[in-house]
């Protein structure tokens, strides 16, 4: 039976942002990075992650900026390394995003899967699922 896991991060607060990012006009080629903490269901704190990301282009016919996410998550049981593309115009909007996963150490090892999340807080904070399997 393959394994499947479901990471819930009601809570991922932005411990630290440093960007050149203007959020209300953010153009191709701004880039960041980030520290965040994840938190569970009751409040306590499961993991962090560590990530960057750069606005590459406007992607032609609507616009949207092409945003590349690379980052690595931290839990006691493993680690999980997550880096695709996102479109900037749905991250600042909150709605979600997602892009591929895989484990590279721990319980989540070989595994493979998606990272989901949404801004609830610019620069602040969010909500995410990590889903892996074999």
């Amino acid at each position: 039976m393959a394994e499947q896991i479901v990471l819930r991060v009601p809570r991922e607060i932005v411990v630290k942002v440093v960007d050149d990012v203007e959020v209300g006009d953010p153009q191709v080629g701004q880039t960041g990075t980030f520290d965040d903490e994840l938190f569970d269901e009751s409040g306590k704190l499961i993991g962090t992650s560590h990530g960057s990301f750069r606005i590459e282009y406007a992607r032609p016919g609507d616009g949207g900026l092409m945003t590349y996410y690379s980052e690595d998550l931290t839990f006691e049981d493993g680690t999980v390394h997550a880096e695709g593309w996102a479109d900037f115009n749905d991250v600042r909007t909150s709605e979600w995003v997602f892009y591929p996963a895989v484990g590279t150490g721990g319980r989540y090892e070989g595994l493979t899967g998606f990272r989901k999340w949404r801004m609830t807080g610019i620069r602040a904070s969010a909500e995410a699922r990590i889903l892996l399997s074999d």
